[in-house]
């Protein structure tokens, strides 16, 4: 059998937490009509040593431009070819439903090669192959009706789903290419059972697996080494995630089945989903769950000893979903999963939404009134009660906000998340939030967990970065001709920047440990959201906004010098800082900048600069700072006046739109991040935007460092490459090497779009 390319494979795979580095795998296999997304929990439910890989079939999300299978021979055939690729690992596949028969025959195929094969094969949902002969499915003559119907008898969707037009253009094309595959299948008795271990996971109540035929399966298969039966109907597994994964890592270790066999540790039930936040009745009179549009977290506080800088920390690295950490004035907001997504484009705004039934529910708001409109469109049709949202905005996002052409490609401009689960700790304690009340105890056992660990970094190494010559005299050519363009009265300032590669791999929460105990940030944060990872210890904000009473505040720093921990030196500095008429034209320009930009939003008598050009120390620098603040005017909204203000001035340029111009030709590039911001935005309106300086970045494989300065016509190339370098040192001296890298060594992943589907059962 002809093994596939890796980038053939790999369009088969969709792995919501990638671990290359894991000891072993699951490949799961889905039900009818379902989406990879039915097995997104399970990457955050393994250890950490196990990556969970869902198939993705043709003619659904990424790849629904092509042509779905409609017979089982050739699905099986082209799985098999795929599949071989991931196993260089020990390997177990899951199949439910459909899924398990997709299973069973790719491991029949695997057997009869000569190349690996999985090390246990787990049955869910699914009746043995006599009883799909004895019976065989009539799903394959159904019309769309007809595939409705058997979708409601079925259940784990509800009825308002299969009833909405929209929905259902959704749900039967895949369904109609699997009921095919389903209905025409005719498994052959005749071919050798199977060498691999089997188990058998059924519903006490699923109608299409009889308990009674589960045994069946030692027909086509030698060693069957359980059969275990679990409260619920034909979508057991939903509930029982924990029980049905533990089955699945003990066939993956080959440990012994230590369940009894047939049955099921907890008493059978007729219900075939979690507590329903209320029910109803359908029009035929059967009872079932009813989605809440909008539903709150369930809270817990618990007192906390430890640091809870490190817990933060400790609890980022032990995450295998996406995560946001915030630290804002001693509180550190820390979040996880993704239960809504907010998505910015430059023509528009999604707003995508987990649905307990189906994938994911999804809006679109066009950018006719603004990028931020669409924003704060979607914002405000997030249906859950008292939220907070985290999340990042590129310095690209700049561009439509200043009628400049976007960057080719579609780029994502901003990228929020309203969490499944939310940690706020302040010394001595944390407030725990969770949609899911059941996730309350293992989250209070992780946060203690975490703050047991004390905070300690393994490694006492650090990590080198070329922050005195890389790209150097390219940086000091652009600087020069930014003089000339600032000369030439094209523009009155503006920031230009380089990066620098980290070429040996990092640690990085070991790193913002290091980092932030290193500096003193106005803002920190540590992520991994929408493809980017990113620790940063930033100097300013870019806007903070109070719902109840409207004030905006900014805070710009600009004018730079070192900061050595010699008092004699750097109060040396700190004067030439006030004698410089080229760092005091700087501050100086900025703060009346951001002045101009707060009238814009603000009433005119509450603009007020509230501290001019006072010290703040930031790690290896110290900055001439100023404090800004306004009121709100009225009808005027928090969205508003953050667009006043991004991106800000201390990394843009003046005016904005020519320094941003002269940026985009400037630099190799886009920033990305850099010079963005990273924000949480509450659901009452408020805004906390920091700006992204003072980071590493870790994208697609590259980790860098990123630092510019401010150039205006009195500024010199020497002196202001001399900036950069202050600037970065601020986190190069504090990068941790990863436990199984070499300092020496030299050196998402793209999150991809996934297409909405009404059926990840």
């Amino acid at each position: 059998m002809p093994r596939s390319t890796t980038a053939e494979a790999d369009t088969w795979f969709r792995r919501y937490a990638p671990r290359p580095d894991a000891a072993a795998r699951i490949v799961c296999f889905g039900p009818a009509g379902g989406a990879p997304a039915f097995y997104r929990d399970w990457a955050r439910a393994v250890p950490d040593d196990v990556e969970v890989v869902s198939v993705v079939l043709p003619g659904r999300e990424r790849r629904a431009a092509e042509e779905p299978f409609t017979s089982m021979a050739y699905l099986a055939d082209a799985l098999a070819r795929a599949v071989v690729t991931l196993m260089d690992r020990p390997t177990v596949f899951f199949g439910h439903s459909m899924g398990a028969s997709v299973a069973f025959e790719v491991t029949r195929r695997l057997e009869a090669g000569a190349g690996p094969r999985p090390v246990g094969v787990v049955l869910s949902g699914r009746p043995s192959p006599r009883r799909l002969l004895e019976r065989p499915s009539p799903v394959a003559d159904y019309d769309d009706e007809g595939i409705i119907a058997y979708l409601r008898r079925l259940g784990g969707t509800p009825d308002e789903l299969l009833d909405d037009p929209e929905v259902r253009e959704l749900i039967l094309p895949p369904c109609r290419a699997d009921f095919q595959v389903i209905g025409r299948y005719a498994p052959d008795l005749a071919v050798p059972a199977l060498e691999t271990p089997v188990r058998v996971l059924l519903g006490a109540v699923d109608p299409a697996t009889p308990e009674w035929d589960a045994s069946r399966w030692s027909e086509v298969a030698k060693h069957v080494t359980g059969t275990h039966v679990f409260p619920g109907g034909h979508f057991y597994l939903l509930d029982q995630l924990p029980s049905v994964i533990d089955h699945v890592l003990r066939i993956l270790r080959g440990e012994p089945d230590t369940s009894p066999t047939g049955t099921s540790a907890t008493p059978p039930s007729s219900e075939t989903r979690g507590t329903p936040r209320y029910t109803g009745v359908t029009d035929s009179g059967k009872e079932r769950e009813v989605v809440t549009l909008a539903p709150a977290y369930h809270e817990r506080r618990i007192p906390l000893d430890g640091d809870v800088l490190s817990t933060a920390a400790a609890l980022s690295e032990t995450s295998a979903d996406s995560y946001v950490l915030y630290e804002n004035q001693g509180e550190i907001g820390w979040a996880e999963g993704e239960h809504g997504t907010i998505t910015v484009y430059a023509d528009r705004t999604t707003l995508t939404v987990k649905n307990s039934a189906a994938d994911d529910v999804s809006a679109v708001f066009t950018a006719e009134g603004g990028v931020l409109q669409a924003l704060d469109q979607a914002m405000a049709a997030v249906p859950v009660r008292d939220w907070r949202a985290y999340g990042w905005a590129t310095f690209e996002l700049s561009f439509p906000l200043h009628a400049l052409p976007a960057e080719p490609g579609d780029p994502v401009l901003a990228h929020l998340a309203v969490p499944a689960r939310e940690v706020r700790l302040v010394e001595g304690g944390a407030l725990l939030r969770a949609l899911d009340e059941k996730d309350l105890d293992p989250l209070e056992q992780r946060v203690r967990s975490a703050a047991a660990l004390g905070g300690a970094v393994g490694s006492t190494e650090r990590v080198t970065a070329d922050v005195e010559n890389h790209d150097a005299q390219k940086y000091k050519d652009s600087v020069a001709a930014a003089v000339e363009e600032i000369r030439a009265d094209k523009l009155t300032k503006v920031i230009l920047s380089r990066a620098v590669p980290v070429t040996t791999e990092i640690d990085l929460p070991a790193t913002y440990v290091e980092g932030r105990r290193g500096n003193a940030p106005a803002r920190s944060f540590l992520l991994r959201l929408g493809g980017w990872e990113v620790a940063g210890f930033s100097p300013e904000i870019v806007a903070k906004v109070g719902a109840e009473d409207g004030l905006v505040v900014a805070q710009p720093l600009a004018g730079t010098r070192a900061l050595e921990g010699d008092p004699e030196g750097d109060r040396s500095r700190r004067a030439e800082l006030y004698r410089d008429e080229k760092e005091v034209f700087e501050h100086a320009a900025s703060v009346r900048l951001v002045a101009e930009e707060l009238h814009q939003v603000c009433t005119e008598e509450s603009v007020k600069v509230d501290d001019f050009m006072s010290i703040k120390e930031r790690g290896s620098v110290q900055h001439l700072a100023s404090r800004l603040s306004g009121t709100l005017a009225e009808g005027r909204t928090a969205w508003e006046a953050v667009g006043a203000l991004f991106p800000a001035v201390t990394a843009s340029g003046i005016p904005k739109a020519e320094g941003c111009d002269l940026i985009r030709r400037a630099e190799s590039g886009p920033r990305g991040l850099y010079s963005g911001a990273v924000l949480t935005v509450d659901a009452d309106g408020s805004v906390d935007a920091a700006l992204v300086l003072r980071s590493v970045y870790r994208r697609e494989g590259r980790t860098w460092l990123r630092a510019g300065a401010g150039i205006v016509s009195h500024s010199t190339p020497d002196r202001e490459l001399e900036e950069t370098r202050e600037k970065l040192r601020s986190v190069s001296r504090f990068l941790v090497p990863a436990a199984d890298s070499s300092v020496t060594a030299n050196a998402e992943v793209s999150a991809l779009d996934e297409q909405s589907a009404a059926l990840a059962r």
